[in-house]
């Protein structure tokens, strides 16, 4: 549930460098039994990835708590974990919900929102982010920047002109940057 760039943060810096220090996560991440794979055991995460990738690029062993759940289980508490935390960018959550629409994981958006108990117009505005073209989303210098209530105008704008929207993203990104996220927003 995490784009690259959450893994090149200061924020995780500052997490990799504090867990350096104590020798391990001092927060244990929670894991789910997966599939035997030629003969090993596997786990898939259901909280904790950046953690895990920590102790990974630090070369140590990663605490975790195991605890078998179906998929609706997993998905229910890495969301609430990320939610609790607010970890999570508004396009990595909305990519997020999508994807457990799009898998089938839940039969609606209503349905997610009764399950993890959060407003079905939050779910709607994060999953507006996620099915945003391509082209508009990587002309942010920093999609982590990008925030919930662009989505909408971002939707709006590329209904209208969507063409021209997309021409100026092509633009942006081939112009190499310098703009801030604000300055994108505005020039689409």
């Amino acid at each position: 549930n995490r784009l690259a760039e959450s893994f090149k943060s200061k924020e995780f810096e500052a997490l990799k460098q504090e867990i350096a220090l104590a020798g391990r996560n001092i927060q244990w991440i929670k894991v789910r039994h997966g599939a035997v794979e030629e003969g090993v055991q596997t786990y898939e995460i259901v909280f904790g990835h950046r953690r895990h990738r920590a102790c990974l690029e630090l070369g140590i062993p990663v605490a975790a708590v195991v605890e078998d759940m179906d998929d609706a289980s997993l998905f229910a508490q890495m969301d609430q974990e990320n939610r609790g935390r607010k970890d999570l960018s508004p396009l990595e959550q909305g990519l997020m919900y999508a994807n457990a629409l799009e898998t089938g994981l839940y039969a609606s958006q209503r349905q997610m929102a009764e399950k993890l108990g959060v407003a079905q117009s939050a779910i709607s505005q994060a999953i507006v982010l996620a099915e945003l073209p391509r082209e508009v989303v990587d002309a942010f210098p920093d999609r982590l920047e990008i925030q919930y209530r662009w989505g909408a105008a971002l939707k709006l704008r590329l209904k209208s002109h969507g063409e021209d929207v997309l021409a100026s993203a092509r633009e942006i990104k081939a112009g190499g940057g310098g703009l801030s996220a604000k300055e994108v927003l505005s020039r689409l």
